[in-house]
This record gives structure tokens, sequence and C-alpha cells, in this order.
């Protein structure tokens, strides 16, 4: 609802205002505003899984034998059935999904996306997007030399709205959440 208000607002003249800001500008930047913030990454990741194996050798004649139980088939059994269910959720959790990066507050110039996270800064430069969307649950950027980013932000409608009209000076309208899919 938000974004939807602050596209009409600009649609009748109405033009971004400078706000204070606790960061350093740039010549000729201003802050529009600031929100916290879930920064996310599309990526993969590593992980591990438990490989577990059984069965064993009893020795009792020159060379030793294979003791073979019902209960030590069925544990081998057992064992074979978990790793492979341990290695497909250990390839689940590891496939490309939206992971958090970083957490903090996010401030919107007339050129970047500045996150201060939680032990570092991160700009994303208007220059480097080249895709942008809004789902109404995040702001997501596909940005040059960069995966696939995800801003999870209050009102995310609005800021995308509003980086539309700094980055682009186009007025976006976001859809009506009321309205029949």
């Amino acid at each position: 609802m938000a974004g939807r208000g602050l596209a009409l607002a600009f649609s009748r003249g109405l033009q971004p205002q400078a706000v204070d800001a606790r960061m350093a500008l740039h010549r000729d930047e201003f802050c529009v505003g600031q929100t916290p913030i879930l920064l996310l990454c599309f990526t993969e990741a590593e992980a591990e899984y438990l490989r577990k194996s059984g069965g064993y050798v009893v020795g009792g004649s020159p060379g030793g034998f294979v003791l073979g139980s019902m209960y030590s088939a069925a544990r081998l059994t057992g064992n074979i059935v978990g790793n492979r269910m341990r290695k497909a959720k250990a390839a689940r959790e590891a496939a490309a999904q939206w992971r958090p990066v970083d957490q903090g507050t996010l401030y919107l110039t007339n050129r970047r996306f500045a996150v201060q996270g939680q032990s570092q800064w991160r700009d994303l430069w208007f220059e480097n997007i080249r895709m942008s969307d809004c789902d109404g649950h995040a702001i997501r950027l596909e940005m040059s030399g960069s995966p696939s980013t995800a801003l999870q932000v209050h009102n995310p409608d609005y800021w995308f709205v509003m980086f539309n009209k700094l980055a682009y000076d186009k007025v976006v309208t976001p859809p009506d959440p009321d309205a029949p899919a």
C-alpha cells in the first residue's frame, strides 16, 4: 500500500526529499531514508553428512571368515538407507537457495543502496544493477559480478518505487494486493 501511495504522489509531481543520514555521502549524493534490512544472496553452500558402515570380520580359521547374521544384514541395510537419506538431505541443504548474508540498516541514496551490516558496509551501486523486481516480500537485484541479491525490508514496495524514481526517474506502480489474480 505504501508503494502505491508513493507512486501516486510521484505521478503528481512529488520529488524525493533528502533526509539526514549518519553516513558519508559522495558529492551530489543525498539520502532519502533508512530502514532495517536482512540481506540475502542466492548461493550454494557446502554440506557434509555422516557416513556409517557396518559388518565385521571374525577370526577363527586361517584368514578369518565373515560372520553373517540377520542382525548384521539388517544393520548394514539400515546404514545404506540412512547414508542415502543423509546424503540426499546434505545435497538439498547445499543446493542454491536464498541465504542470509548480513543484517543491519539500509540507506537509500540517489546513487546506491548502502547497507551498514553487522561487521561491514556493502554498497550496491545503481550502475551495477542489471535487473530489479519486487515480489512484496523483498527487492530482488541482479547485479554485475555478484550473485542474485534480495533486500528484505519493511514495505519493500515503497523502497522499490523510491529506488526506481531515483535510479531511472521512472514511476513504477506496484500491483494492488487486493486485486483478483
